[in-house]
């Protein structure tokens, strides 16, 4: 892969493929657009790999979660990508030409403020947009992220395959890290139900493992269920076709899984989820369905049940996640299409019939 700043005539090309998104009919074309100019403030990469997230779906259906997704003119998606520095911003600190590097998409925020500690989406200034939402994302061969986004990654780490870990990755890690604070006990002695054993899942599974914790993969895709086992799952149910599966968990686990990580977005599932769970056990809010998720006070109040959240976070985070992937080894399951074969790779995501991760592999 390139990672200097020339083509075949030693400068960048004029023009690029990208995969965007049409707001005025909700569709996906392949356009031909401009290498982006990058700002001071700003890295111009080669994208080696970006992926789709399931987050990407929301573009094509309506949400009440305040979302205001996909309108003005075309831009591109993706949110989820990794390559090669070709040009550093005259304001960019730590980094290099030539730097494997990974970013978070949130543009348009202070970085600083109160509200940018919890996420940069909240930030008080008003302006933050997600990259790949409602202004151009990765899904192209050269893109600009923020510096302060960015994160190098360890020596070593496949860019083939790491794009993932750039938002499934990092909140996968971060539902985990959080679970493992909320509990405070033995992760050999603990049941952790993954709800979704899909792109966020997959990798969730694994980062339980990695710190020693029981396993339970839940999920409605025989796919889904046979990569949960692969990843090291140590119980997997399919409440669609193991009916007592309620019953099955409670009994495996003595009283109910200590606490369940639900990655998905389907109401049902955060509905169901309080059944598999012992008193005062933890329920982890990862996915983020496109209706409101109704819990009870009761529960709440009682402390039947904890309820938290986890989600990208910030780049210290990130750079975490990073590091600690690398050390256990922890890597996504992607299959890999071309820039001209987006909708396919879009079909098969909205019929739920993947492993793991989609991407594309750009040269």
């Amino acid at each position: 892969m390139c990672t200097e700043r020339m083509a075949t005539n030693g400068t960048l090309p004029s023009k690029q493929k990208a995969a965007q998104f049409q707001p005025k009919d909700q569709t996906v074309h392949i356009n031909e657009v401009p290498i982006p100019s990058i700002k001071p403030d700003e890295l111009l990469v080669k994208v080696r790999s970006a992926s789709l997230c399931h987050s990407d779906l929301m573009l094509f259906e309506p949400n009440d979660q305040g979302l205001n997704l996909g309108t003005g003119d075309p831009f591109t998606m993706g949110h989820e990508g990794c390559g090669a520095i070709v040009e550093v911003g005259s304001e960019a600190q730590g980094f290099k030409k030539g730097d494997n590097v990974g970013w978070l998409p949130i543009v348009d925020c202070c970085f600083e403020c109160e509200a940018c500690q919890v996420h940069n989406l909240y930030c008080e200034t008003g302006q933050a947009k997600v990259q790949g939402m409602t202004v151009d994302g990765y899904f192209q061969q050269y893109c600009a992220v923020k510096w302060r986004n960015a994160a190098v990654m360890p020596d070593g780490m496949d860019l083939d395959t790491a794009a993932p870990l750039f938002c499934a990755g990092c909140t996968s890690f971060n539902a985990v890290e959080a679970t493992k604070a909320e509990l405070n006990r033995d992760p050999k002695e603990t049941y952790v139900a993954v709800i979704g054993c899909g792109g966020l899942g997959h990798l969730g599974i694994q980062y339980l493992k990695a710190h020693g914790f029981k396993v339970v993969g839940i999920d409605l895709s025989p796919e889904a269920l046979e990569e949960a086992k692969a990843q090291g799952a140590d119980h997997v149910f399919n409440p669609k076709t193991d009916t007592n599966y309620v019953e099955e968990v409670r009994k495996l686990t003595g009283k109910g899984c200590h606490a369940a990580i639900n990655y998905t977005n389907s109401v049902p599932a955060y509905s169901n989820a309080p059944d598999i769970i012992r008193y005062n056990g933890v329920l982890m809010v990862t996915g983020i369905p496109q209706k409101s998720i109704p819990f009870s006070a009761m529960d709440l109040s009682m402390l039947r049940l904890r309820v938290r959240g986890a989600n990208n976070r910030r780049t210290d985070q990130l750079r975490d996640c990073l590091a600690f992937s690398h050390k256990h080894g922890i890597k996504p399951h992607v299959t890999q299409y071309k820039l001209d074969d987006f909708q396919q790779m879009l079909d098969t995501m909205h019929a739920g019939q993947h492993k793991g991760r989609m991407g594309v592999l750009f040269d």
